[in-house]
């Protein structure tokens, strides 16, 4: 499968059977796709009263864990999602967030597994 690299993420270009979400250098998630049970793109609360938080809140709720992605121009990031097309998201370091304005950057993934009971 050849990747396409656009920063804080990769696409396949064509179906991708999991998601994978890198924390950092050291730790990766994955998720199968087929464990996909929604998506919400929204403003992120936290940025109303602080400028300096990323503006927008993407939340995916798996079978097994619920993510949220904070960053800028997170749309293409759903795109991605909706056409099956999301390889991997990756966090970028706060100065590359500017590089290129038309291309979604990511500040924080938060990964919590979703608890039995």
């Amino acid at each position: 499968m050849a990747l396409t690299k656009d920063d804080g993420y990769t696409t396949s270009g064509k179906y991708c059977a999991c998601v994978e979400f890198h924390l950092d250098e050291e730790h990766r998630h994955g998720f199968h796709t087929s464990q996909l049970i929604d998506y919400t793109l929204e403003p992120n609360p936290d940025a109303e009263d602080d400028k300096n938080e990323p503006p927008q809140k993407l939340s995916l709720a798996f079978s097994t864990a619920d993510v949220v992605i904070l960053g800028w121009r997170l749309g293409r990031l759903a795109d991605c999602l909706r056409e099956n097309d999301l390889a991997t998201v990756h966090v970028l370091p706060k100065r590359y967030g500017e590089f290129d304005r038309s291309k979604p950057f990511v500040a924080s993934i938060a990964i919590r597994p979703v608890t039995k009971g």
